[in-house]
């Protein structure tokens, strides 16, 4: 097996959805032959991976302010201490990330110790986890260049292909967008004409990218370890959502939690998520159709899934939204195609995720108000109908989403086909 130096805002991880997404496409690869250089908090994953370098946004700061020799190494014993409080920036917007990327791109946060923790590792593949940080794109495509070894990028997101200021900012950093963007696209060009191999999260990016870049590409899709449980699924229906609340997904789930109220009195929505922010989390508390737990462990997490009769994931439906969203396909569908549970989506037809369930057969899919409606309604009188998809979901995911398969495709990436 290869030595591997993974680069990305998070680590290797179970508590959050980028870090896990990774962790288990490298589920079996030997540890030892793992390295990670990360910026983000989280729980690093040292069943996976037993080297972590990590460098916050302030420490980079403070490497070109002060001069200070900044970033450390971690080991399973002090991550709980040293990662908690290391943040990367809150108010992201064109603007402070252009700022951002003077601070990494001086190269002075390297002087701590990062130098010598790549030499003494001895990568022979460098794997980028892609995301809207151009400096992390430069750093990928300068190591692979200074040791001559190959690139191979996954990719999840569609910044690349944004014109529009998905920060939502305003005044100057609004209008810094333009610039960001610019910055953005010209470090992906440059680093996937780098790259030797690029792994996309749906086939809509893979057909998206591969129309402009010239890389061997794949679709792996996020794996679940997740196993159905047997049980039964008449009585109240119930539903339960879990799962990030930004994006302004709870305008949409409020409108399906007031349509399960109407059609059965009494049944509430359960939200499982912490809110991005007071107004959001207004909004989901005064409406008296919704319970709110907050942010549960992903254990707690397989468990409500498990235990659930209707399990439901919803988007925004206003322009702005149905435009960001084009290609989102979340972490959660995976998990909850196999849980055992009915599985509802809520969404505009042209997102990746609506496609792919559609296609698939595995989901009930509501397009509009009116689908939506007829479906609950349906789930609500003839509990049968919650078992309509569950046979068809468990097939999808044993073709596309096992973490042991996708592991096995992964690794063959990384070592026999670059």
């Amino acid at each position: 097996m290869k030595r591997v130096l993974i680069l990305g805002n998070n680590c290797l991880s179970q508590s959050n959805n980028n870090g896990r997404t990774l962790s288990n496409l490298l589920l079996g690869y030997p540890k030892d032959k793992l390295a990670q250089f990360c910026l983000l908090d989280g729980a690093p994953d040292f069943e996976r991976c037993e080297r972590y370098f990590v460098v916050s946004d302030r420490e980079a700061l403070d490497a070109l302010l002060h001069l200070r020799r900044v970033g450390r190494r971690l080991t399973e014993t002090d991550a709980a201490k040293l990662i908690a409080p290391r943040r990367s920036i809150r108010n992201r917007n064109a603007l402070t990330m252009l700022l951002r990327e003077a601070v990494w791109r001086s190269g002075l946060w390297k002087r701590g110790g990062f130098r010598k923790f790549v030499e003494e590792f001895h990568p022979e593949v460098i794997l980028l986890q892609a995301g809207d940080c151009a400096f992390m794109l430069r750093l990928a495509r300068l190591l692979a260049k200074k040791y001559h070894i190959p690139l191979v990028i996954y990719n999840s997101e569609s910044d690349y292909f944004k014109d529009h200021d998905y920060f939502r900012a305003r005044g100057i950093a609004h209008l810094c967008y333009p610039l960001f963007r610019r910055m953005l696209r010209r470090e992906f060009r440059k680093t996937m004409q780098a790259a030797s191999y690029a792994v996309y999260l749906c086939d809509e990016l893979k057909t998206a990218y591969d129309a402009e870049f010239d890389c061997p590409s794949e679709v792996i899709y996020t794996a679940t370890r997740l196993q159905p449980v047997n049980k039964p699924l008449t009585g109240p229906l119930s539903a339960v959502y879990l799962g990030n609340l930004g994006l302004c997904r709870h305008e949409s789930l409020i409108e399906l939690a007031r349509t399960l109220q109407r059609i059965e009195p009494g049944a509430l929505l359960h939200i499982y998520g912490r809110a991005p922010n007071d107004t959001v989390e207004q909004a989901l508390r005064s409406c008296g159709a919704i319970q709110l737990h907050g942010f549960v462990p992903y254990d707690e997490v397989r468990r409500v899934m498990s235990e659930a009769v209707l399990l439901v994931h919803a988007e925004n439906f206003s322009e702005l939204y149905r435009k960001e969203l084009l290609y989102a396909f979340s972490t959660k569908i995976p998990d909850c195609l196999a849980s055992g549970s009915c599985f509802l989506l809520y969404a505009p037809s042209e997102l990746a995720a609506t496609k792919y369930l559609l296609k698939t057969e595995s989901a009930y899919v509501a397009t509009d108000k009116a689908q939506l409606e007829t479906y609950l309604r349906l789930l609500h009188e003839q509990p049968e109908a919650r078992k309509r998809y569950l046979e068809r979901a468990g097939a999808v995911v044993e073709e596309n989403h096992n973490a042991v398969k996708n592991a096995a495709r992964f690794c063959a990436i990384l070592n026999s086909r670059l």
